[in-house]
């Protein structure tokens, strides 16, 4: 049974792609593959890292949001009069 494809597979994916169209491009012996792959491998674990930072910064603002929300608190300043109160 197959599940759903995973974000791990899809990175894999896209770092193999990467590397093949770097060996398209340039000769297999050239000195710029070399640089290609080099930037291919260093890029890759450093666009994670910068992805997870982002996500944490957004997740802290969105966690925020919810909390103050649940406050009653007004966000996005904008009253709650379509609200019913009972």
């Amino acid at each position: 049974m197959v599940g759903p494809p995973r974000a791990v597979d899809a990175c894999r994916c896209r770092l193999h792609l990467s590397l093949l169209i770097g060996e398209l491009v340039f000769a297999a012996g050239c000195a710029r593959a070399e640089h290609v792959e080099v930037g291919v491998l260093a890029g890759s674990p450093l666009s994670a890292f910068l992805a997870t930072l982002v996500l944490v910064a957004r997740n802290r603002v969105y966690r925020r949001i919810a909390e103050a929300q649940e406050r009653g608190a007004d966000v996005a300043g904008v009253g709650d009069g379509h609200r019913r109160r009972d």
